[in-house]
């Protein structure tokens, strides 16, 4: 017989676990919704007891009430009179509920209403004697009207009526215990059966500990070494970055040397293509310097502080010095909040930068806004510059990407990608709306609490 791997034993526990889990809630549930139809039907027959004796409570109150503003006279017992046929009626309508599902007691109610109604026409039979002739008038019609029958027959039906719900009670409490016992016996073989079966998978995979925890401490060591080789290129990546820069500078000094004390020995297409190796070494060492931001992203942490974001903002929109034609607006005031500095002007910087770069209108339009949410800060920049395609919006998040050719608009294709890293970096999403040929609106959240993996937020 084949051995069972230790992933074929997991995998078996498993799914006896889910089978057992299934098969368990399959019983709790038949055994809860089983105690609440009889929780529920006993509940409403223990009100409807309460409910009769109440009813008959009740008249008796009536009936002293009336006696007394028969004998004295006095309001107040009229009106307690009328405050108990009040009740009367409310329970009664309470009682019709609760036995809305028993045609038996449903005919009972409807004569028990009956019953008290006849009841209370011989008290007003009564009360209108004491009003108009005095109390000897409704004293007699006290004696000899047919007030007692009527009480005895009410008492009777009303004890009918309690006697069957007594029995029905007793009849649901037997079956509620009965519900308990079957319950208590499925989980009790339930439960010997998975104890059979996980000692026996527990026996099973104990034989094999000691081989998984070699293991275990083999793919420790070879994480550590691919730590250690992760810091590696990331400090390659950086010294190379910056080895890079001085010969591109001497290039750019060299360029622009030739354009200016050369001039009059160029050409046309001479001056142009000077033009072009000067872009194009701004354009590499504006990727350099992006590729070193992104890479500090998370690796290099600056001490958080309390930062005005209005204030922050501002200054960046001043350090970008928009064209005449663009608007850049603050449209409501901005929190502030607990990160590093540097990192959220980047977000902020990166975000009015590119709604800048890109704006195709002749009256530009940037606005930057603040929506507080349940948790965090919402932040949007608005811009009415050419839009982006909803096939696009994920693509422009990804390192190098860009959607103008660099040849039109000078781009790295870092910006999105870093404003995407550090705002992640603080627990935030980042995500665009964006119609095109109307403009783009670029949101990114910041959590108003922070867990311990980075810093709070301040309202």
């Amino acid at each position: 017989m084949k051995k069972w791997s230790v992933e074929i034993k997991v995998l078996a526990g498993f799914a006896f676990a889910l089978a057992t889990l299934a098969l368990t809630g399959a019983l709790a549930y038949r055994a809860t919704t089983g105690f609440i139809e009889t929780s529920n039907a006993a509940y409403r027959s223990e009100r409807a007891l309460a409910a009769l004796e109440g009813i008959l409570a009740l008249m008796n109150e009536a009936e002293s009430r009336q006696r007394g503003y028969i004998i004295l006279g006095e309001a107040i017992d009229l009106a307690g009179r009328e405050q108990a046929v009040a009740q009367i009626r409310s329970l009664v309508s309470e009682l019709r509920r609760d036995k809305a599902d028993d045609p038996l007691q449903l005919r009972r109610i409807h004569e028990l209403e009956q019953r008290i109604a006849e009841r209370m026409k011989l008290l007003d039979w009564v009360l209108e004697a004491r009003r108009a002739e005095g109390y000897e008038a409704a004293r007699e019609r006290l004696l000899t009207g047919p007030g007692r029958e009527e009480m005895r027959r009410l008492r009777e039906l009303a004890k009918l009526m309690a006697s069957e719900e007594g029995t029905r009670l007793a009849r649901l409490r037997q079956e509620a215990e009965g519900q308990a016992n079957d319950t208590l016996l499925g989980f009790g073989l339930l439960l010997a059966a998975s104890l059979a079966f996980l000692s026996v998978l527990f026996f099973g995979i104990r034989r094999e500990i000691h081989e998984r925890r070699q293991k275990e401490t083999e793919l420790a060591h070879l994480v550590h070494e691919l730590e250690a080789a992760n810091e590696e290129l990331k400090n390659f990546a950086y010294v190379v970055s910056h080895d890079l820069k001085a010969p591109l500078r001497a290039i750019g000094s060299l360029a622009d040397w030739l354009t200016v004390d050369q001039a009059d020995r160029l050409d046309d297409e001479g001056k142009e293509h000077l033009r072009l190796i000067v872009s194009r070494v701004r354009r590499m060492d504006g990727l350099i310097e992006g590729i070193l931001d992104y890479s500090r992203v998370g690796r290099i942490r600056e001490q958080a502080t309390p930062v005005d974001l209005e204030r922050l903002v501002h200054e960046v929109i001043d350090s970008l010095a928009p064209p005449a034609h663009i608007a850049v607006t603050v449209q409501g005031p901005l929190p502030t909040v607990v990160v590093e500095k540097t990192r959220i002007r980047q977000v902020f910087q990166n975000l009015i930068s590119n709604a800048i770069k890109y704006m195709d209108k002749p009256a530009g339009r940037v606005a930057v806004r603040c929506a507080p949410e349940r948790d965090a800060w919402r932040f949007s920049v608005t811009d009415n510059g050419p839009g982006i395609e909803p096939r696009h919006h994920e693509r422009v998040f990804q390192l190098f990407q860009t959607l103008a050719p660099r040849d039109r608009v000078e781009s790295t294709g870092v910006g999105l990608a870093l404003v995407k890293k550090i705002v992640e970096m603080y627990g935030g999403q980042v995500w665009i709306e964006s119609t095109p040929g109307q403009g783009s609106t670029f949101h990114f959240t910041l959590p108003r609490t922070a867990g311990p993996s980075h810093p709070g937020i301040e309202e």
